[in-house]
């Protein structure tokens, strides 16, 4: 009992207040320094994920065609930060008649958008901060092949999205080649993994 008497008088444990002020100052430094590399990093990731699910969206609905022998579209609704992409497919077809052609679909309204009776949509509400401009509003994927039905009837460069960052220093566009796979590109701002478009 008395050694613990002699060591607990002898030395103090903990920080002076010095010391803490020096500790809190340091840290405030670095936190400034890294936020906006914090920043640049999120803006850069929200706009890339955002490209991916357009990418993935685009691959399930050419697939879902060519898996069940029947057109796809693929439609986007809104521009700007309020935006949805959707797929609808076309309508089982009776006996004795062929497949016709999808309708178009209105992501904004609850099960509107079906394929293999799933809800397939993505838009601004998965990917906040991130905007779209379209140059197609529709591009439908025939079922055969799984190529774009208007790549040789209609406009085939009016078939790329156009994802903006929040900041607007990163645009990402997603371009659809007539045989219906999805490629992106940089368009503004250096984006590690995508190419200048």
């Amino acid at each position: 009992m008395r050694a613990m008497q002699r060591q607990s008088g002898t030395a103090q444990d903990g920080f002076t207040l010095l010391e803490l002020m020096v500790a809190v100052a340091v840290f405030i430094v670095l936190s400034a320094l890294a936020a906006p590399s914090f920043i640049t990093y999120l803006d850069k990731a929200r706009v890339r994920g955002a490209a991916d699910s357009v990418v993935n969206q685009i691959g399930q609905a050419r697939q879902v065609a060519v898996k069940f022998d029947r057109s796809v579209s693929l439609s986007t609704t809104g521009t700007g930060a309020t935006w949805c992409l959707g797929a609808n497919q076309a309508a089982t077809p009776t006996v004795g008649s062929q497949t016709g052609a999808p309708v178009a679909c209105d992501c904004t309204q609850a099960s509107a958008c079906m394929v293999d009776s799933r809800e397939m949509v993505i838009g601004n509400v998965q990917h906040p901060g991130v905007t779209l401009s379209s140059a197609a509003s529709e591009l439908v994927f025939d079922g055969r092949l799984g190529a774009r039905s208007d790549a040789f009837t209609g406009d085939a460069d009016a078939s790329s999205f156009d994802l903006t960052s929040q900041s607007g220093r990163y645009v990402l566009t997603v371009s659809v080649s007539p045989l219906g796979q999805a490629s992106v590109c940089s368009k503004s701002g250096n984006i590690l993994g995508y190419p200048t478009c």
